[in-house]
């Protein structure tokens, strides 16, 4: 289908890998790239192509470390539980590299001295999240997880003391901040540590800029994305006509008569979406709109 006029199409200034997930990715191709055999624990980006890309190298997946046998091992940006770690770099025949962003870190980090100085470890994000399952991980016995679009679930934090409040790093900052301020209400001591990755307010920020400006908006990235799930939710606040997908591929098929009449269309992506499949968007678009 076309439409009359050639749209004008404007791709969000900071989009594309962040540098967490460029480099998870890097490492593990320079390790195949020496012809090492090697697997991830866990799926290192939720992007259907870069998966396809990474598995074509030869580069496999294990889902759970007691799969892992042998060879060169990449822990993902989003971080692995703490027994999974010791248990991978405990096996002689595994050799770990470990591409754990340096912010999920901090967030472990975290996690592990409000635990060892007797707060209540409150932690908001989604709970079967990957990089969420590694942070409680360090949290010991005396920790909850709460969703951030499920305040039901916040009835799980106990009136106590002490509570430590952290988040999954990709939460929009205004659900940290209205969780912190209902814990407030539950202890007598409370320690916020803003775990909220700056890539990820600076990405929404951009994107949302752009937002106010079109006619519509496009969101490309995994469907099971958290981050991406979160942008699209935060660009439909202020574009109404927001849709998410996945590629160039499901816009042809599926939203092909949804650029109708529209005169300014807007692309971001996920910190997962490599730059290349928002110019794919992009070239998508003038091809279905020529």
């Amino acid at each position: 289908m076309t439409t009359a006029t050639r749209p004008e199409v404007r791709i969000a200034e900071r989009a594309g890998f962040c540098y967490g997930v460029r480099l998870a990715i890097d490492k593990a191709k320079h390790a195949r790239d020496e012809g090492k055999d090697v697997t991830t624990l866990g799926q290192l980006v939720h992007n259907p192509g870069i998966k396809a890309d990474l598995s074509d190298r030869g580069i496999k997946t294990a889902d759970l470390a007691d799969q892992v046998e042998g060879g060169t091992l990449v822990i993902r940006a989003h971080g692995v539980p703490a027994d999974d770690l010791e248990r991978v770099r405990g096996k002689s025949d595994v050799e770990v590299i470990d591409a754990t962003c340096t912010w999920v870190l901090q967030s472990q980090k975290a996690a592990r001295e409000l635990a060892a100085a007797g707060y209540t470890v409150c932690i908001i994000g989604h709970e079967d999240h990957p990089e969420v399952k590694g942070v409680r991980s360090y949290a010991g016995d005396n920790h909850v997880v709460v969703d951030d679009m499920d305040r039901s679930t916040w009835e799980r934090v106990p009136h106590t003391k002490k509570i430590g409040v952290l988040s999954q790093s990709t939460i929009l900052p205004f659900k940290l901040e209205e969780f912190a301020a209902f814990c407030l209400r539950r202890c007598h001591d409370l320690r916020v540590v803003n775990t909220v990755c700056p890539v990820t307010l600076t990405r929404q920020s951009d994107s949302v800029v752009l937002a106010s400006g079109v006619d519509a908006m496009i969101v490309v990235g995994g469907k099971n994305s958290s981050n991406t799930k979160e942008l699209a939710v935060k660009c439909a606040e202020v574009c109404a006509d927001t849709i998410h997908i996945a590629d160039a591929d499901e816009l042809e098929t599926d939203h092909a008569a949804w650029l109708t009449g529209k005169a300014r269309i807007g692309i971001t992506g996920g910190t997962s979406t490599p730059e290349v499949d928002l110019e794919a968007v992009r070239d998508r678009i003038y091809a279905l709109t020529a």
